[in-house]
């Protein structure tokens, strides 16, 4: 499973702790909110993958806060399709049919543990890769086979480097550039990812930085970060298979 980035909205300090801790120890990157506001505020400026959503909050629920997403009323930061994954109290039928309804793609019951967060994931990436929409996310994970079997060692394991080297800091930047709304800077450094994506057979990155170009290019900044959303997280994924490729780890050993 890739490393993603997670909202996690909970207002219990425990329950928050407890997933802050295990998502970490999966791998992936999490972000705390203890209530809507919060939510609201890192929604509409960092970029995400996926939203474990507590239900009861103290200032607005978590089914209108869903709601504000899938409207298109929590900012252009995130596509307003992102897995949101309900966190609930409550096991019954109506429960999880309200939390369906308000717009989420899961539900799970507290108390929740480290296979039912595992579980929570993997089933958000499979619908993401079953959804048969023209996205960068059409297929979850990324494979270098295509590019090491066609490739010598040696020179793939200077190119997996190098790609390292120069895509995690382009991406910080595009990152930075695209939640200012510089669509003048992020423009070219899309296009910097998308032409570094090529030479390691990375087609759906170099799509998707393709598309995020054509949409910084028109000025139009919504649209520049609804595709960043989509693109950063075709890079994410593309990122974890490079670091954990057996190449680098054989080169540090």
């Amino acid at each position: 499973m890739p490393s993603l980035s997670v909202l996690v909205v909970d207002d219990n300090e425990i329950n928050r702790l407890y997933l802050l801790h295990a998502l970490r120890r999966m791998g992936h990157k999490p972000v705390a909110a203890v209530d809507g506001g919060q939510a609201l505020e890192l929604f509409a400026s960092e970029t995400f993958d996926l939203v474990f959503m507590d239900v009861q909050l103290p200032d607005m629920d978590g089914l209108s806060l869903t709601r504000a997403i899938r409207e298109g009323r929590a900012g252009a930061a995130n596509d307003t399709r992102i897995p949101i994954v309900a966190l609930t109290a409550f096991a019954s039928r109506d429960d999880r049919a309200r939390c369906l309804e308000a717009g989420m793609d899961d539900h799970l019951s507290k108390p929740v543990s480290g296979s039912d967060i595992e579980a929570a994931l993997a089933r958000a990436l499979a619908e993401a890769g079953d959804s048969g929409a023209p996205e960068a996310t059409d297929v979850p994970g990324f494979d270098l086979t295509a590019f090491t079997r066609d490739s010598e060692r040696e020179f793939a394991t200077e190119m997996l480097a190098l790609f390292l080297e120069l895509a995690e800091p382009k991406r910080l930047a595009l990152t930075r550039a695209v939640n200012r709304g510089d669509v003048a800077a992020a423009a070219p450094l899309a296009h910097d990812l998308a032409g570094m994506a090529g030479p390691i057979r990375a087609t759906r990155l170099h799509a998707a930085m393709k598309t995020v170009q054509e949409a910084c290019g028109s000025g139009t900044v919504e649209s520049c970060r609804v595709s960043h959303a989509r693109a950063d997280r075709e890079l994410a994924m593309v990122l974890a298979a490079v670091r954990s490729h057996p190449y680098l780890a054989d080169r540090h050993s």
